[in-house]
């Protein structure tokens, strides 16, 4: 015995064992300081993500936890306790009974009927009364406003195992490290009881709580815009719908709005792609208006110039049509546009452009690449036309997919006299404690892709086909 003291005092390892470690990790316990996560409010202030208080109901059932018969601190009862929470908690008594019978275990839970409780629920179970019921406090995210600009706001899951919160769509998730924050720690000596020994060193770092994130989305724009969708619905049978609106001086998205929609509380998606800027798809003619753009830039548009509407063959025999094949009989290239006529394009295209002329445009303009939005997994669409025809096509936007987020990037230099204008979601980052504003975006300007004089005829074009000669025949 003598030995084998002076073996272990004077020996740092022992069988394989640093001692020293061994003891520091049985007297020196390590407590998270969670970071509170931030919030995602409008650019009126609203809140659209927040935080609330989440419950999770335990039930001991060790009856060694009751040292006063009087007061008992576990399920005495396990038939009344199942009777009394099973409307509660909306599930059947027999399965809360399983749960209360769980033989040889200190406590149990109850499945995903006992998690994410509210305040409400937990008062209604703590006016019953039952001993040995429990709960553990966590936080979860909540949506005030349900499935207002869902997409863009996304959602954020709690991690039932350690209470963690992570963005998984939406703003939730490309600015999930902004807003989660950093948790931190205190490290100090314990008794064989657990408590803080007096005197002993401590280790501390606070927690560096998440940032608050202020959208662009105006609260009263996008409820009309919710509500204009959802109008819309009762008279036509689309498939899926989008509209956005943004300010035309700035970049910043006032409004966006897709449907089918879903609300984030519930995670009631049937589609995971944003329609703004993640769905790529055929723009069809909204592209005619860049094609227009890019023969004026390129030296060669004559808005005078005629051609026969109606039908043109290709070289290979293919016949492309106008939306009305029989035409209007032979019309300048203006009220071709005017008219919305795909053989118009076709005729600046092949009398005066080419493909490489008509691509390093719509790159220009920002189409085939990512446009920057603070939204994940934004698509670049694609640009992929060589042959006659299918350059042909792509001048009234057929055989090419964008988004509608480039399709609005594209739009800006007709509202800044041909400077092309970055689009942006967030306005502001704020500390959400010291309320300092870390980070402030506003108007960036990008390049100049047009000059005045496009710009304004553009602008004329645009005005004929909804106001003058194209007034009865708009077709986009």
């Amino acid at each position: 015995m003598i030995g084998r003291v002076i073996q272990l005092g004077t020996s740092k390892e022992i069988d394989g064992i640093n001692l020293q470690e061994l003891a520091s990790k049985r007297t020196t316990r390590t407590d998270v300081i969670s970071a509170n996560r931030g919030g995602i409010y409008s650019a009126n202030g609203d809140a659209l993500a927040i935080n609330v208080a989440s419950y999770k109901l335990i039930a001991y059932l060790d009856s060694k936890r009751t040292t006063n018969p009087k007061r008992p601190q576990h399920v005495v009862d396990k038939e009344d306790t199942a009777e009394k929470l099973a409307p509660i908690l909306g599930i059947e008594k027999d399965q809360i009974l399983k749960y209360l019978n769980k033989e040889n275990v200190y406590q149990t839970e109850f499945g995903t009927a006992g998690k994410g409780l509210n305040e409400l629920t937990k008062k209604k179970i703590d006016d019953l009364n039952l001993p040995g019921l429990d709960f553990i406090e966590s936080y979860k995210r909540y949506y005030p406003k349900g499935n207002f600009a869902s997409y863009v706001i996304g959602y954020a899951k709690t991690n039932n195992d350690d209470g963690t919160i992570t963005g998984e769509m939406g703003i939730e998730k490309q600015y999930n490290s902004i807003l989660k924050g950093s948790d931190g720690f205190i490290t100090y000596q314990k008794d064989l009881k657990g408590y803080r020994i007096a005197n002993t060193p401590v280790i501390e770092k606070d927690a560096e709580q998440g940032k608050d994130i202020y959208l662009t989305i105006d609260s009263n724009i996008q409820f009309f815009l919710e509500q204009a969708v959802n109008t819309s619905n009762k008279s036509y049978g689309w498939e899926w719908f989008t509209i956005t609106i943004a300010d035309a001086k700035t970049g910043a998205i006032l409004g966006t709005v897709s449907n089918p929609s879903f609300d984030p509380n519930l995670r009631n998606i049937t589609n995971y792609m944003d329609l703004l800027s993640q769905t790529a798809y055929e723009p069809g003619s909204t592209m005619k208006t860049f094609t227009y753009m890019a023969a004026m830039e390129n030296g060669v548009y004559n808005g005078t110039e005629t051609y026969k509407s109606g039908v043109y063959t290709t070289t290979d025999g293919t016949e492309i049509g106008d939306w009305d094949r029989n035409g209007w009989g032979v019309i300048t290239f203006d009220k071709g546009y005017a008219m919305s006529s795909n053989v118009g394009v076709i005729n600046i295209i092949s009398r005066h452009m080419n493909s490489t002329m008509l691509r390093q445009y719509y790159k220009k303009l920002g189409f085939g690449k990512k446009t920057g939005i603070e939204l994940p997994n934004e698509s670049k669409g694609q640009l992929n036309f060589k042959y006659e025809t299918e350059i042909f096509n792509a001048g009234f936007g057929q055989g090419i997919t964008t988004t509608a987020i480039q399709n609005i990037k594209a739009m800006t230099p007709l509202t800044n006299d041909g400077i092309i204008l970055e689009p942006y979601l967030v306005s502001k980052i704020v500390d959400s404690e010291t309320g300092e504003i870390v980070l402030e975006k506003n108007r960036t300007e990008i390049e100049r892709v047009a000059s005045t004089n496009t710009v304004q005829k553009t602008i004329q074009l645009m005005d004929d086909c909804v106001n003058g000669l194209g007034l009865s025949l708009i077709h986009i």
